[in-house]
């Protein structure tokens, strides 16, 4: 899943105000093509880097943003309320986890999406690399559970 030798790393947000340390290896990397992650990442995906939650530490003010998924199960975006940078993502789905923004990392080349969910939703023109598997929604098992 990533290149590092070394388990544990630190990410940031543009304005350096919020900070986070992260130990161990992520227990999966995906990529989200959704709608709403299109909208909050401005981009045509959005990369989550999954760590057990206990497992990072978040230093710094967070602002957060609170939806429902099909109307029924809850989910967090977390975000710098100074830059905006998008920090992370909790969900009432997956309560143990928490999906770091890859972006945000300071060492990017320990990401190695392996999936990518809602394929479906995803921008015409992206094609994505041979080794991503691609699911046209949000199976279980890929993020969380």
């Amino acid at each position: 899943m990533t290149h590092s030798q070394t388990p544990g790393g630190t990410g940031r947000c543009l304005c350096g105000a919020v900070q986070y340390r992260y130990d161990g290896e992520p227990t999966t990397i995906g990529l989200c093509q959704c709608d709403r992650c299109q909208r909050q990442s401005g981009s045509a995906f959005l990369i989550g880097v999954i760590f057990p939650k206990e497992a990072v530490t978040i230093v710094g003010p967070l602002a957060t943003y609170e939806a429902k998924v099909d109307g029924e199960q809850r989910l967090w975006r977390h975000f710098c309320p100074t830059c905006g940078s998008a920090i992370s993502i909790t969900l009432e789905r997956y309560p143990e986890i928490r999906s770091m923004m890859g972006g945000t990392l300071d060492d990017k080349s320990r990401i190695t999406p392996r999936f990518s969910v809602w394929c479906s939703a995803g921008q015409p023109w992206l094609t994505l690399p041979a080794g991503i598997t691609c699911f046209a929604d949000y199976p279980d098992g890929t993020f969380g559970g």
